[in-house]
């Protein structure tokens, strides 16, 4: 849990430079024609606090109109994904 609480802030940060700090028409405008996609495919192992990680992350790029898509990601980690309840986070409803 402390990984996750140290490690947000600096990923907020990338991402409010990201999608830029203000909520202007034109932001909204591009930020729906945008969708991130979160490649996963060199991840070969992650814990509970590494998915509660990404969730954050994921709903900071909704938080700014942003649709976030998990790419490359394996049958054994969507599973485990289900298991640990983050399947509704990351967006991977079966």
């Amino acid at each position: 849990m402390n990984g996750v609480r140290d490690k947000f802030p600096v990923l907020a940060k990338i991402l409010d430079s990201f999608s830029g700090a203000d909520n202007s028409d034109e932001q909204q405008k591009n930020s729906s024609e945008v969708s991130p996609e979160i490649d996963l495919s060199g991840v070969t192992d992650f814990d509970a606090c590494g998915c509660q990680l990404l969730a954050l992350f994921i709903r900071k790029l909704n938080q700014g109109g942003f649709t976030a898509r998990l790419i490359n990601l394996s049958d054994t980690f969507k599973s485990k994904i289900h298991s640990l309840g983050f399947d509704r986070e990351l967006n991977l409803i079966r």
